[in-house]
């Protein structure tokens, strides 16, 4: 049976036989995020592994959107990553936070059924923090790392790309949807976009953190009508398992 150190020593905590879960690792290992959220039967599509099921939006149709409104445990979420994020920070020579697994969540979920990407094309992300006053445009973001993700999104001089048209967007909470509708107005609407909601600072879980705000943090996820609606529930339940699951997000692929 294959496991992983940390999956092991919460089994040993929690009281849990590790041969009654479901590895979600290479090979079946178990892994952390297993023993926190075991997960139900799964399919198998290739080299992911998704779970087979779907949610409907939450409301109707906005501007060309369908949008789902629903929230994840950031004090679940903190349970795993922080041990994560304290090892990976001598690789890193800083820090990175919970944000950073929220915006490689966003990726994989979107590109988890990719029948709006046409082949060879690179999955381009805007992100809008410190209340929309820092606009960062990430390239090819589905080939890079959550620690890439980290080292580009909190470099100071971060900029947009000439010409960029992202096919995603993410805000933080007290980013205003004027200055996202302004920063994209006269080009192409992005088909996804995630917008944390409520009072909910992005970097409250960081590693090696005194403090960490453990709470419910709800968001919303827009997911364009182009899209057929059974694929765009599918990718709205898979960010939902990926946020549970942020030890997944340390896979490069």
């Amino acid at each position: 049976m294959l496991i992983s150190p940390l999956a092991r020593k919460l089994c040993q905590k929690q009281g849990i036989d590790p041969t009654t879960l479901r590895g979600s690792g290479p090979r079946g290992r178990i892994m952390a995020a297993d023993v926190v959220a075991p997960a139900p039967a799964t399919v198998s599509h290739g080299r992911t592994v998704l779970r087979d099921f779907a949610i409907p939006p939450t409301r109707p149709e906005i501007d060309g959107y369908y949008v789902y409104d629903q929230e994840v445990d950031m004090a679940a979420l903190a349970r795993i990553s922080l041990p994560i994020a304290v090892q990976c920070e001598k690789l890193l020579e800083h820090r990175y936070s919970l944000f950073d697994y929220i915006v490689r969540a966003v990726v994989k979920a979107c590109t988890s059924h990719p029948c709006w990407l046409p082949e060879g094309k690179s999955v381009d992300v805007l992100l809008f923090q410190e209340e929309g006053n820092k606009v960062v445009g990430i390239v090819n973001a589905a080939a890079k790392s959550i620690y890439r993700l980290a080292r580009e999104t909190q470099k100071a001089t971060a900029g947009v790309p000439a010409g960029f048209t992202p096919q995603i967007a993410v805000c933080d909470a007290a980013t205003a949807r004027s200055k996202v509708a302004a920063f994209i107005a006269g080009g192409t609407l992005p088909l996804f976009g995630f917008v944390a909601r409520g009072r909910s600072p992005k970097v409250g879980i960081r590693a090696g953190a005194e403090s960490r705000h453990n709470f419910a943090l709800p968001y919303t996820f827009y997911i364009s009508d182009v899209i057929p609606s059974a694929e765009a529930n599918r990718i709205a339940a898979r960010l939902g398992d990926l946020l549970y699951n942020p030890v997944s997000l340390l896979l490069p692929t």
